[in-house]
């Protein structure tokens, strides 16, 4: 199953859980309503005598915070929601290195973060098993490409290996500039755009 249809199957998957719990949410929230105008019509009663004015004043009052209340719950379901689609993607992504089109995506993730460094002697940090995947014939290549982006001559060394799910970290050899293209990185980078486009889906 591609990437792609496996984040339209934990959208789809939300989706139905989603009105689900919206569809209990928007009950709570009528039983909460009902409740804050019986509360507000006894209580306007029991203050009638004191003025009609008043009376309205706090049944008002009493519906105004009721439907604030019911408001807050509708929302935290819908957070709920995509906090759960959130972390079925993240379960995704532990996985993406096996899809059969990772070894291209992880030696475009080395290039771009070569290129975004701007070349020369650089540091490509691997996990063990990336370390394997990605050989000195292809570093070589790769030298190449960012040399004629950058116009600077470029030499990529394998660093030590790292705790990463999938990805690459780039560092100059001197320490003293680094880039983060970890899938997990990348991911967080991209946080914001991921929560809109699964709210947008789902809501």
């Amino acid at each position: 199953m591609g990437v792609d249809k496996i984040k339209s199957k934990i959208l789809e998957d939300a989706k139905t859980e989603a009105s689900k719990i919206i569809s209990e949410a928007e009950e709570e929230k009528a039983k909460i309503l009902e409740k804050a105008k019986e509360e507000a019509e006894k209580r306007k009663a029991e203050i009638l005598k004191k003025g009609e004015k008043e009376a309205e004043l706090t049944k008002s009052r009493i519906i105004s915070e009721a439907k604030l209340e019911a408001k807050k719950k509708l929302l935290k379901a819908k957070e709920e929601i995509i906090e759960m689609a959130i972390n079925k993607l993240k379960e995704e992504l532990v996985k993406l290195p096996e899809q059969p089109d990772y070894k291209d995506k992880l030696i475009k993730l080395i290039k771009e973060g070569a290129i975004s460094l701007g070349g020369g002697e650089l540091i490509v940090r691997l996990n063990k098993r990336d370390l394997e995947l990605i050989d000195d014939s292809i570093l070589w290549n790769l030298e190449k490409e960012v040399e004629a982006q950058t116009k600077k001559v470029t030499v990529l060394k394998k660093g030590e290996p790292v705790e990463i799910i999938g990805g690459c970290i780039i560092e100059t050899a001197d320490g003293l500039k680094s880039l983060d293209n970890s899938l997990e990185a990348i991911f967080n980078r991209n946080l914001n755009v991921i929560r809109a486009k699964i709210t947008e889906k789902l809501f």
